[in-house]
């Protein structure tokens, strides 16, 4: 049986009246018409708000469109979330001024509080408010699903994971403690929404998401002819070092020290450097063979578009049955002098597109960079333990990297089964 979604009732044109109403039904199950104000009027949209939060609480609401106003000096949710966005605008950049994307997933996690209690004083904000809000995360749905084509499917949507649920409260509460350093919420209010606990495993109705596992080169290899070559490359040296997606993609030549038989790579802006941890990644006879055909003397990226472009142009070129007009020929060469000298890098959702269509091409399932990152951790953990992959990786908590050898755990208890068992 399918279950039931959540219905959120929308405003309608009370035409006798002039007013928006909203129909719910109470806890006996009777309908009941809620008038909100005049029609189209700011008044009716802030009382809609404040009546659905109201119903999705449980709490009786009021059929009368007046409603109580306790005077605050306090401003309110929409004014304390529009001046920490304008905050985080400035403070969340790298050293180059690149905008992060914590910035976008302010905005996402922002979205239910400002649908429920746009206009609510900070002061009046309860942690019973704050329940509300992860309850609607949790009964919503959202996008829509894909099948293997990667088309829509015929479904609305689905449920939000327990893991995204927590993520997004663990926004709006420091959204709300920010808004306590700048004396725009209470110290109060902070304190008692500091006390709301995550989500925990087996005990909601949120969507439980499946572990990262490692993915198996019977899966890699069928997609490596399918990639452009600088992607293929960088898909070879995640499986060569374990890098995470975003640093492969970012490498360039003055972050490489070749003065020794290990060759250096100095990531300059990776997970972890607003902490102020280093990152040098130490690449082998294997990643050396990797990156060797795509060095150059610019200083560029070393996985660059402009060099997967290149290599299309060529392979189309050398397929050409007809010789090229001298028009053509004119043209390339002043396009050729139009680009720049250093070429720019993949973007990461760019980069897993293009495993996607490769791995739909090749007829397996759909796998993402970062699996390749979980395959080379597991591996060291199976041959060297966990300490080894924990320096390969650059985590400063082996507690980390025991999510990456789960499958180097469950072959030692076999080990040790075999033998004491």
């Amino acid at each position: 049986m399918k279950p039931k979604t959540l219905r959120v009732p929308a405003p309608v044109h009370h035409r006798p009246s002039g007013q928006d109403v909203a129909f719910l039904r109470d806890a006996e199950g009777r309908r009941r018409m809620i008038y909100l104000g005049k029609h189209g009027s700011t008044e009716a949209a802030r009382r809609y708000r404040e009546v659905l939060a109201e119903h999705l609480a449980g709490k009786p609401v009021a059929t009368s469109a007046r409603r109580r106003e306790p005077a605050s000096d306090w401003p309110s949710v929409a004014q304390l979330c529009a001046a920490f966005l304008l905050d985080a605008e400035r403070y969340y950049v790298d050293a180059a001024g690149n905008r992060s994307r914590e910035v976008d997933n302010f905005r996402l996690a922002l979205r239910a509080l400002l649908t429920l209690y746009r206009d609510t004083p900070t002061d009046q904000f309860t942690i019973n408010d704050l329940i509300v809000v992860r309850q609607a995360l949790v009964d919503g749905q959202y996008g829509y699903e894909t099948g293997k084509s990667g088309r829509r499917a015929d479904v609305s949507g689905r449920k939000r994971s327990r893991t995204y649920i927590n993520a997004t409260l663990r926004r709006i509460k420091q959204v709300f403690r920010w808004g306590t350093e700048r004396r725009m919420v209470p110290g109060s209010v902070w304190h008692e929404l500091s006390a709301l606990r995550s989500l925990p495993i087996g005990r909601c109705a949120a969507r439980e998401t499946e572990p990262v596992e490692a993915v198996p080169w019977s899966m890699v290899e069928p997609v490596l002819d399918r990639l452009p070559g600088p992607l293929a490359a960088c898909v070879r040296l995640q499986w060569c070092t374990g890098m995470r997606p975003s640093e492969a993609l970012h490498i360039r030549m003055v972050d490489v020290d070749r003065s020794g038989d290990v060759w250096l790579c100095t990531v300059k802006n990776h997970k972890n450097t607003w902490r102020g941890q280093a990152r040098v990644v130490a690449l082998g006879p294997e990643a050396q063979a990797v990156l060797k055909p795509l060095l150059r003397v610019d200083g560029g990226y070393l996985i660059s578009p402009r060099d997967a472009a290149a290599q299309q142009k060529a392979e189309k070129r050398a397929a050409r049955k007809t010789p090229m007009t001298p028009s053509q020929l004119a043209r390339a060469e002043r396009n050729a002098a139009k680009e720049p000298a250093v070429g720019g890098h993949y973007g990461l959702d760019a980069y897993r597109k293009a495993i996607h269509r490769a791995c739909d091409q090749a007829g397996i399932a759909r796998w993402s960079p970062h699996r390749l990152r979980h395959a080379k951790g597991t591996e060291l953990a199976r041959t060297e333990g966990i300490e080894v992959a924990r320096v390969a990786l650059g985590h400063k908590d082996d507690r980390v990297t025991r999510r990456y050898a789960t499958g180097a755990e469950l072959d030692l208890a076999i080990r040790v089964a075999r033998k004491h068992g």
